[in-house]
């Protein structure tokens, strides 16, 4: 996330103001400039969502083998080779990707693609999981997450941005926090967003968690020592500020 100063965002809110001001008579209807950018945003996300669920479509094949490979051979926790081997193989496979085999643990991997990280690149990333559960395999159905995680790599046909797409295989999820060591390890420096997908008897079509966040400050005294305040509501209004100019 971006910080700024309390000046620069006074400049883009005036900003944001005088763009919504400047408008255009398109058929006796006042439609502003920002309004018209809107627009071709939301319709060139709806192109781009037709290109990925067309590229899917195509690719449905091979990732249900994918699927189908893990969920016939479910591994433990720190124990998923098979599961691991055959996702490297995946990636591997597909042109384009620099996949590292045993990323940062013995069966985690990492795979990506797109533009090289930098000030105006996006890094999103996207999580496979595959080790299964004791005694009834993946009755949590990691070789879905694994499948849709997989499935980033149809991105490559409709990339038109500067982003680059990192695949994280985050072993041992249901038993000793392998994404938790990872995180720990440097996994996820660098990344912007990351998204995952669960499976679930529901279709949902909507996030419903909410994020909480706590900000923890340190007091001082105001008259003798006012430079040591560290103001947990000053970072609490800058989150708010930065994330209502994105």
């Amino acid at each position: 996330m971006r910080l700024f100063s309390l000046d620069s965002l006074t400049a883009a809110r005036w900003h944001q103001e005088e763009t919504v001001s400047q408008s255009t008579r398109v058929n006796d209807h006042s439609i502003s400039s920002r309004e018209i950018k809107m627009s071709d945003r939301a319709e060139l996300l709806l192109d781009v969502k037709k290109r990925v669920g067309c590229c899917i479509d195509e690719a449905e094949a091979k990732l249900h083998a994918l699927s189908q490979d893990i969920w016939s051979c479910p591994e433990l926790a720190y124990e998923e080779t098979k599961a691991h081997d055959r996702l490297v193989t995946y990636f591997s496979q597909e042109e384009g990707w620099t996949v590292d085999s045993h990323f940062k643990l013995e069966t985690a991997f990492r795979a990506t693609w797109g533009a090289t990280a930098g000030s105006d690149v996006v890094s999103v990333g996207f999580l496979c999981e595959y080790d299964a559960l004791p005694g009834i395999g993946h009755a949590c159905g990691h070789n879905l997450i694994a499948e849709v995680g997989a499935a980033a790599a149809v991105l490559e046909n409709t990339q038109e941005f500067p982003a680059q797409v990192m695949v994280l295989g985050t072993l041992a999820e249901e038993d000793g926090g392998g994404p938790t060591d990872m995180i720990r390890d440097g996994a996820f420096e660098g990344l912007d967003v990351v998204f995952m997908a669960h499976p679930s008897k529901e279709d949902a079509t909507c996030l419903p968690c909410v994020a909480e966040h706590e900000y923890h400050g340190m007091a001082s005294h105001a008259a003798v020592y006012p430079w040591e305040v560290i103001n947990a509501l000053d970072a609490a209004v800058l989150c708010y500020n930065n994330l209502s100019v994105l």
